[in-house]
């Protein structure tokens, strides 16, 4: 259960109040008085208070009684009587029994408790807001309607995201694809190129030995006429008794070597040097660009795994596709059933929102529910609200507006309490004295559980009001004084006949209070 009750405000040096204090009712409190008194200068303090309003004195305090407070504010304050006031001086600062609070929580913490009616403001009339009310009353007729809701908002939340992700991945396909084929260039190149580590130190060695195959060849000509004679060397050895010199082995060891190189030469005799020169232009190229061979192998496979990526990328985007696919599927399944819900129930709605209607001196207006898919937000259903003969919300003069307003505020009322007060600046302004007296009597069905502040210049809210302050200019300041039956009745005939009271006007205001005691 939510409750706000404020049991005492106080005013200090504020445009309109030296010093002032007032304690209202618990349900309807209306506040008159001649223009310029300070009644705007009042109302403009108390949303001060809530942080609705730039703080318009040097002190304001409120004595109230709240319960119901969010879980998220309940390390800030204890349910129960609480002191709210507000100081200002060089800056203005914001207190809960004595606790310095930030405007911005004060804002957070009241919000759910209030409902402000200013002639110039029209939120309560907000798709939102109408779906809000309508759900409220179809809930308390349904006990499975609030599930739909649920199920039908976790279902388009999963819509979006999964909407979300798919158009992500289908700009980043897009984006990617010359990318991809980039990456395809590069790597054919690479590997068409084929590289291997060591392949550029081996040709040049190779082109090296090439570039001295002739002294090589001309060499190995000239030793083995050497060894030719080696059977020489080994007789004068025998002779001289060192037959088993190293001198032979070297021989023997030199005439393999040329042996070797001869085979090697003979190799050589078959490489292109052409061939080799071109390879070696190729992965020059690739040492100057990448750093060398080493360094090439790494990108090629580095390009592989960002081919790799975008591959996997189009298989994401399947299946974003079918996710997505699956996701509208299951939000159409829900709306329907939301849609059913409420179009069940709607027909009681609008019968009992044209009873309060007819109290308020309104025409009939018949709401009917559209559906069309939103996909920036949950307002994808709507409500049309049409006047006889076929007159557009956008159409209603501003006191017709008011009377709707308060309207669904009484029709949210008797299904689900969600503030519990509410603020009106002059509601009853620009209406016919029949008009007046419906929102009168409308007000004082709320204040059965709202604690209502109201303005009024009009006979009829005054009448009816559990408590009638009178706010009267004084010698230095303005006063708020609470009028007893007596002070009524003349501030009532003030209202209907003007400064010079006339029997007639005294005369009704007494019919209009003869059951206040």
């Amino acid at each position: 259960m939510q409750k706000l009750l404020l049991h005492k405000i106080s005013i200090f040096n504020s445009p309109a109040f030296k010093e002032v204090s007032f304690e209202p009712s618990a349900y309807f409190n209306v506040f008159s008085g001649a223009s310029g008194a300070g009644k705007s200068v009042l109302m403009e303090s108390i949303l001060a208070l809530f942080g609705l309003r730039e703080c318009n004195a040097s002190k304001l305090e409120a004595y109230l009684e709240l319960e119901g407070v969010s879980e998220e504010f309940s390390d800030l304050i204890d349910e129960g009587e609480v002191v709210l006031s507000i100081i200002k001086k060089e800056k203005v600062s914001y207190f809960l029994n004595a606790q310095k609070i930030p405007k911005k929580k004060i804002q957070e913490l009241f919000a759910p408790f209030l409902k402000h009616l200013a002639t110039k403001r029209g939120e309560e009339l907000s798709q939102e807001n109408l779906l809000f009310i309508l759900d409220g009353y179809c809930e308390f007729r349904s006990s499975i309607h609030q599930q739909k809701l649920n199920n039908y908002r976790q279902s388009f939340i999963q819509y979006q995201k999964s909407k979300k992700k798919l158009e992500a991945l289908e700009r980043e396909t897009l984006q990617i694809y010359e990318l991809k084929e980039f990456v395809r260039f590069e790597i054919d190149k690479l590997e068409a190129l084929s590289p291997k580590e060591g392949e550029y130190e081996e040709l040049l060695a190779l082109k090296k030995a090439i570039s001295k195959k002739e002294k090589i060849a001309q060499s190995i000509q000239e030793v083995s006429e050497i060894l030719n004679h080696s059977h020489k060397i080994s007789n004068f050895l025998e002779l001289v008794g060192e037959s088993n010199s190293p001198i032979l082995e070297s021989l023997n060891e030199l005439e393999l070597i040329c042996e070797r190189e001869k085979e090697y030469l003979a190799e050589l005799q078959e490489s292109n040097i052409d061939t080799i020169l071109n390879r070696l232009e190729e992965l020059s190229s690739l040492k100057h660009r990448y750093g060398g061979v080493k360094e090439a192998l790494e990108y090629l496979e580095n390009k592989r795994q960002e081919l790799q990526k975008y591959e996997n990328i189009e298989q994401d985007l399947k299946e974003a596709k079918n996710a997505f696919k699956e996701a509208k599927a299951l939000l159409s399944q829900h709306t329907q059933m939301l849609l059913s819900s409420r179009k069940e129930h709607l027909e009681d709605f609008n019968k009992d929102l044209n009873e309060i209607l007819i109290m308020l001196k309104m025409p009939q207006v018949k709401i009917e529910i559209l559906y069309e898919i939103l996909e920036e937000s949950l307002g994808d259903f709507f409500l049309s609200m049409i006047f006889p003969p076929n007159t557009a919300l956008k159409n209603l003069s501003a006191g017709e507006v008011n009377r709707l307003r308060l309207a669904l505020l009484l029709i949210q009322n008797t299904e689900v309490k969600n503030q519990a007060l509410i603020i009106l600046d002059e509601i009853d302004a620009n209406l016919s004295g029949e008009e007046s007296q419906g929102v009168a009597l409308i007000l004082k069905k709320l204040s059965s559980n709202f604690q209502i502040f109201a303005i009024s210049h009009q006979p009829h809210m005054p009448s009816v009001a559990t408590k009638h302050f009178l706010v009267q200019k004084q010698v230095a300041t303005s006063g708020i004084i609470e009028l007893d039956k007596a002070g009524r009745i003349e501030e009532i005939a003030r209202m209907i006949s003007g400064k010079d009271i006339t029997k007639e006007a005294i005369d009704f205001a007494t019919r209009c209070l003869k059951d206040i005691e």
